[in-house]
């Protein structure tokens, strides 16, 4: 396993080099020129949406929620469906990130409440992923949780700083093929080999004990709408979603992708599901559950494959995600202290003549690197403290939904409202969905719901605020 480990970090490394060269400039960084084709921009939504949080971590949450654990990924397929109706739009406003198409709805005051809130969260989704392969790299190898953290940090923080969205695009759609096959070949033994192979449990046994899909005592249709508002919207309204949009060559293309990953998303789900009821019957287990099936029904000559390919998977989700936080950090300061620079001005060496040496040694391509090795070491800070993959995933992304989700849809509709109204609902619905995920049960019936009624309250107060500052 540390051999075919070292392969494969040298096999990531020679893309990154390859791909820093052909970097030019900010264009290619960050969007890889606007020239992606339909199935290199699903397949790198598809390895982005399959990333550790998503599969490891709804798989750990089988013991809780059994077979409802399909709906993490059945929700994100229906988020990405209603994407396309506004799949156009927002391509035509949008440039490298999601503040640029903020701006362009409302305006450079909401845009830069975005640019703060945006990265805030998003480092958490970033923390999400480095725990995810933590625990990967615990269960096939003898490394402490520490040490897996922070070797796993370093590798996609160095590939992202590197190559950029180019070499993310390259690899993006070769992960997400692993990531299914894996979770195929996976799913196979344990449904037709698994009874007879290593002793597992008994298939019969376990889906009789595991909590049930759809619902049930821990999984209930409240529970899905809540599922629904803070982690199925940020498939229609999230960062990384549109920064793989704003990569498309165009908006029938950028539509075309996202359909086709959304159709991959659904039998994928119930896969997810099954291998979540699977290892109920594990018992406790140490590191990723996943990782424990296959130890438990694989032969042993393809456990390393297994493990490459989920590891291959969290990076890439990892990558993406450090990527578009870092965008938008990078932006901010453009925005802010720059004038705008077309595509191409500045190459790197290339155009060094004509430059002064203080532009030479702090070019945007270096600012942006910058900015993606600090964020990286903030994640990896965030995943040395908490390491609850679903749990930081799920805090993370309700306080984005419930600041960003309406004010995007609402711009997207054609509607307007005044910036500073924009801004104030940005700032309340963040502060309301934080609340919400924070917030201990209080005591009676009504007060063990104050979560639920504040996340609720965080999409009302939201939609309120634009209405009250609606412009005709």
């Amino acid at each position: 396993m540390n051999i075919a480990l070292i392969v494969y970090l040298v096999f990531l490394i020679v893309i990154a080099v390859r791909s820093a060269r052909r970097v030019r400039d900010i264009p290619d960084f960050f969007v890889a020129r606007k020239e992606a084709k339909a199935l290199a921009v699903a397949g790198s939504l598809v390895a982005t949406i399959l990333g550790g949080s998503a599969v490891i971590g709804a798989i750990d949450s089988g013991a809780r929620l059994g077979g409802a654990a399909t709906w993490f990924m059945l929700v994100g397929a229906l988020g990405l469906l209603a994407l396309i109706p506004f799949a156009g739009r927002a391509y035509q406003h949008g440039k490298y990130a999601l503040p640029d198409l903020v701006e362009n709805l409302y305006g450079k005051g909401p845009r830069l409440v975005a640019s703060l809130v945006i990265p805030v969260a998003w480092t958490g989704i970033v923390a999400a992923q480095i725990i995810a392969a933590a625990k990967l790299l615990m269960t096939f190898t003898s490394l402490d949780y520490t040490a897996a953290a922070i070797i796993a940090a370093a590798v996609f923080t160095g590939y992202t700083l590197a190559g950029g969205q180019l070499s993310i695009l390259r690899t993006d759609f070769l992960q997400g093929c692993l990531i299914i096959l894996g979770l195929v070949v996976l799913a196979g033994f344990a449904l037709f080999g698994g009874d007879s192979a290593n002793a597992a449990p008994s298939l019969s046994t376990i889906l009789q004990g595991a909590p049930s899909f759809p619902f049930n005592t821990n999984f209930s249709p409240l529970d899905l709408f809540l599922l629904i508002l803070t982690y199925g919207t940020t498939y229609t309204a999230g960062p990384d979603i549109f920064s793989r949009v704003f990569c498309a060559k165009d908006t029938f293309t950028a539509k075309k992708a996202i359909a086709m990953a959304a159709l991959t998303l659904i039998p994928v789900a119930f896969i997810i599901g099954f291998l979540a009821v699977y290892g109920v019957g594990l018992g406790d287990v140490q590191g990723a559950r996943i990782t424990a099936i296959a130890n438990q029904v694989l032969p042993q000559p393809l456990i390393p494959l297994i493990a490459l390919a989920l590891l291959s998977v969290v990076l890439s989700s990892a990558d993406t995600t450090l990527l578009s936080s870092s965008v938008i950090i990078c932006r901010l300061f453009d925005v802010s202290n720059e004038k705008e620079i077309p595509a191409g001005v500045y190459p790197g060496p290339r155009s060094g003549a004509g430059m002064t040496m203080k532009n030479a040694r702090m070019t945007p391509l270096t600012k942006a690197r910058i900015v993606i090795l600090l964020n990286g070491i903030v994640a990896l800070l965030l995943a040395l403290v908490f390491t609850d993959i679903i749990g930081t995933l799920l805090l993370a992304l309700a306080v984005y939904a419930g600041a960003f989700t309406v004010p995007i849809l609402w711009g997207l509709l054609g509607l307007k409202a005044k910036p500073k109204f924009v801004a104030a609902a940005i700032v309340a619905g963040g502060i309301l969905a934080l609340a919400g995920k924070l917030c201990p049960a209080l005591p009676g019936a009504l007060g063990a719901h104050t979560g639920d009624i504040l996340m609720i309250a965080a999409f009302v107060v939201n939609g309120v605020i634009l209405a009250l500052g609606r412009e005709c």
